[in-house]
C-alpha cells in the first residue's frame, strides 16, 4: 500500500514539475523574439521596396577593428626574450 502511494506522489510530483517547465518555456518563446527583433531593426536600413509595398532590409555589421601586427609582433619578441630563448630565424625566400 505504501509504495502505490509513494508511486502517485512521485508521478504527481513529475507531472507538476513537467507542467511547470512547459508553462515556463512558453512564457519565454514570446519575449525573446521580441527583444531579438527590436535589437535587429534598430540596425537595418532599407534598401527596396517589393511589389506588394513592403520594405525589404539588410541588415549592418559594425566595423571590424584594425590589428597592429607591428605591436604583435614586439610584444611576441618581448616574451621571448623574457624566457631566455632566442628568436627563431626568419625563413628564406627563394
Amino acid at each position: 500500500m505504501t509504495v502505490a502511494i509513494i508511486a502517485i506522489i512521485a508521478v504527481l510530483l513529475v507531472l507538476g514539475v513537467g507542467l511547470l517547465i512547459f508553462t515556463l518555456m512558453r512564457r519565454s518563446q514570446t519575449a525573446v523574439p521580441y527583444v531579438t527583433d527590436e535589437d535587429v531593426a534598430s540596425r537595418d536600413n532599407v534598401v527596396e521596396v517589393d511589389e506588394r509595398g513592403r520594405e525589404i532590409t539588410e541588415s549592418q555589421e559594425p566595423p571590424a577593428q584594425g590589428r597592429d601586427a607591428g605591436a604583435f609582433e614586439d610584444l611576441l619578441r618581448d616574451e621571448i626574450q623574457d624566457q631566455g630563448r632566442q628568436e627563431p630565424a626568419a625563413p628564406d625566400e627563394d
